[in-house]
C-alpha cells in the first residue's frame, strides 16, 4: 500500500469516526432531552403544589380583606347610630326645655293679668267686702287655672321627651345590633368560603354554624334590649302622667278651698279667722295626698324598670347559653 493510499484510508476513517461521534452525541443529547421532558412526576408535582399554595394564599387574603371590611362597615354603622342618637336626644331635650319655658311664660303672664284685674276690681269695690271677696275668688281661680295649664303642658312635654328619648335609644340599639348581626353573619360566610376554597368541608360547615350562632345571639340580645326599652318607656310615661295627675288634683282641691275662703272674705276678724281655719283644715291633707301619690308613682316606676332590667338580663344570659350550645354542637 502506498503512502498516498494509507493517507487516504486514514482520512476516510477519521471522517467516519467524526460522523459517528457527532451522531452519538446527537442521539445521547436527544435522549437527555426526552428524559427531561418526560420526567415521571417531579415537575408536575411541584407545579401542582405551587398552584395549590398560591390558591390558598389568595383565599386567605380574600378572607382577611373581607373580615377587615366587615369590621369597617360595622364600625361605621355604630358611629352613625351614635351620632343619630346624640342628635335625637339633643332635639328632644331642647324641645322639652322650650315647652317648659313657654309654659312658664304663659303662666306668669296669666298671673300678672289676674293680679292686674284684681287690683282694678278692688279699686272699684271701694272697700265693699263682698266685692273684694269676689275679686279675690276671680283672681285665685284664674291663677289656679293657669297653674293647671302649666302643669299639664309640662307633663305633656315630659311624655313627649321621654318617648323620644326611649325611641331614639331603641333605634340606636336596633342599628348597632343589626349591624353586628350582619357583620357576624358575613364573617361566618367568609370563613366558610375560605375553608371551602382550601378543601376543608368540615371547617367550612362549622364556620357557617358558628357564624349563624352569633347572629342568633345578636338578634336575641337586640330583642331583649328593645323589649326592655319599650317597657321602660311605658313606665316613664305612666310616672309622668301619675305625677301630673297628683299635682293637678292638688291644685284643683286647693283652688276649691281657696275660692271658698275668698268668698267668705269679711272685715269681721272672728269670722275671717274661722274661715281661715276652715281653709287650712281643708288644705292640710291635700299635700299629704299629693306626696303619697307622687311617692307611689316613683315606686311603681322603680319596680317596673327593675323588673324590665331583670327580664332583659335573663334573656341576654340565655342568648349566650344558646349560642355556646350551638357552637359546642358544631364540633
Amino acid at each position: 500500500m502506498t503512502t498516498q493510499e494509507l493517507k487516504s484510508l486514514l482520512t476516510k476513517k477519521a471522517t467516519a469516526l467524526a460522523v459517528i461521534t457527532v451522531l452519538a452525541v446527537s442521539v445521547f443529547g436527544g435522549n437527555l432531552m426526552t428524559v427531561a421532558m418526560a420526567d415521571p412526576g417531579n415537575s408536575t408535582s411541584d407545579n401542582a403544589s405551587t398552584n395549590a399554595k398560591s390558591a390558598n394564599q389568595a383565599a386567605r387574603q380574600t378572607l382577611r380583606q373581607t373580615l377587615q371590611q366587615d369590621q369597617v362597615t360595622y364600625k361605621q354603622a355604630t358611629q352613625s347610630a351614635d351620632l343619630a342618637y346624640k342628635q335625637a336626644t339633643q332635639s328632644a331635650n331642647l324641645a322639652y326645655n322650650q315647652a317648659v319655658q313657654d309654659a312658664n311664660v304663659a303662666y306668669n303672664k296669666a298671673v300678672q293679668d289676674a293680679q292686674a284685674a284684681y287690683k282694678t276690681a278692688v279699686s272699684a269695690a271701694k272697700g265693699n267686702a263682698a266685692a273684694i271677696g269676689t275679686a279675690l275668688a276671680t283672681r285665685d281661680t284664674a291663677i289656679s287655672t293657669a297653674q293647671t295649664g302649666k302643669t299639664n303642658a309640662i307633663v305633656a312635654a315630659q311624655v313627649i321627651r321621654d318617648k323620644a328619648l326611649n325611641d331614639a335609644w331603641s333605634t340606636h340599639e336596633t342599628s348597632v345590633y343589626g349591624a353586628l348581626a350582619t357583620k357576624d353573619g358575613a364573617d361566618g360566610t367568609a370563613q366558610s368560603t375560605f375553608y371551602t376554597a382550601i378543601g376543608n368541608a368540615t371547617l367550612a360547615t362549622r364556620s357557617q354554624t358558628i357564624g349563624q350562632a352569633h347572629v342568633d345571639e345578636d338578634n336575641a340580645i337586640l330583642k331583649a334590649r328593645t323589649t326592655r326599652i319599650a317597657t321602660v318607656e311605658t313606665a316613664d310615661v305612666t310616672k309622668d302622667q301619675a305625677i301630673g295627675t297628683a299635682q293637678t288634683a292638688y291644685i284643683s282641691a286647693e283652688s276649691t278651698a281657696r275660692t271658698a275662703l275668698d268668698n267668705a272674705y269679711t272685715k269681721d276678724a272672728k269670722a275671717w279667722n274661722t274661715a281661715l281655719q276652715s281653709y287650712w283644715n281643708a288644705v292640710a291633707p291635700l299635700v299629704q295626698t299629693e306626696d303619697s301619690a307622687i311617692a307611689t308613682a316613683n315606686a311603681n316606676h322603680v319596680s317596673a324598670v327593675g323588673t324590665a332590667d331583670a327580664t332583659r338580663d335573663q334573656a341576654i344570659d340565655q342568648a349566650h347559653a344558646t349560642m355556646y350550645g350551638a357552637i359546642s354542637a358544631a364540633y
